[in-house]
């Protein structure tokens, strides 16, 4: 349901990327019908929020608002077979989750920092196990083909290939000459057929404390890149989760500062 107060909500979110790894996103904001009625008067624009990986939990409180809920993750009960298993005082804080419920967006922060370190796009599709927890995140995430010129003729050529039958597959995905654009709508045979390369899934079972069962079956998450889609028996997409490698530092936002930061490293070299 929609808030009983005056409020922004979300119209949509785009999945900054540079080359092959992702900076971020940038969430589009609009006022909501009561702000609307309140300020006839007055023309309401969308804003535009950018939110990075390395970002501050203040950055994205200021940005998009407080989260509906903070979720602190369990701990991982594979550390009681680390060698290090004694050393506890290390261990004793748990990275934890922002859950904008309205908007169909987590953000994990880092426990030690508290930095952004992952984003969680959700589709709300019927039949996963968390349908109806979140609404549709309106997500657009393009991804490159290939960095040749004979990488994109294969995609095109794989694209044009599709049989009739399969049309309705391609719902929800556009393509262009270097990269395919994903929405929340495209299906997961008519991406791994564009992109492939992908390696294979790793099996994922939701289930709650006081109830080991999952009536909707298990789905499976790809990676490829940065990204993890997380993919229901059906073929279409539970959601998509972007993340920044261990031992990486955060890509700057904006283009200016990809050019700048690349200047920076440069002329450090030299």
């Amino acid at each position: 349901p929609l808030p009983t107060i005056p409020t922004l909500l979300c119209k949509s979110i785009r999945v900054i990327r540079h080359g092959a790894r992702s900076c971020g996103i940038s969430v589009c904001l609009e006022p909501s019908a009561d702000v609307r009625q309140i300020n006839f008067n007055q023309r309401t624009e969308p804003v535009m929020r950018k939110i990075g990986f390395g970002d501050s939990v203040q950055d994205v409180m200021s940005a998009i608002g407080a989260p509906s809920r903070v979720f602190y993750k369990s701990e991982d009960k594979m550390k009681i077979h680390s060698p290090n298993a004694h050393m506890k005082a290390a261990s004793l804080k748990s990275d934890y989750f922002f859950n904008y419920f309205q908007m169909g967006l987590d953000i994990l922060i880092d426990a030690k920092n508290n930095n952004v370190k992952k984003f969680v796009l959700h589709t709300n599709f019927p039949g996963h196990y968390n349908f109806n927890m979140y609404h549709r995140c309106e997500f657009r995430l393009e991804v490159s083909c290939g960095s040749s010129g004979s990488s994109s003729m294969s995609s095109r050529q794989q694209l044009s290939s599709v049989s009739s039958r399969r049309q309705h597959q391609l719902q929800g995905l556009h393509q262009q000459p270097d990269t395919v654009s994903i929405t929340p709508l495209s299906k997961w045979e008519a991406i791994s057929d564009i992109l492939g390369g992908c390696e294979r899934p790793v099996v994922l079972n939701r289930a709650s404390s006081t109830n080991t069962t999952n009536p909707f079956g298990s789905t499976f998450c790809y990676g490829y890149q940065d990204i993890i889609f997380e993919v229901m028996p059906n073929g279409h997409l539970a959601s998509v989760t972007l993340y920044l490698p261990q031992d990486m530092s955060p890509l700057p936002l904006t283009e200016d500062e990809i050019v700048d930061l690349h200047h920076r490293r440069s002329t450090s070299d030299h």
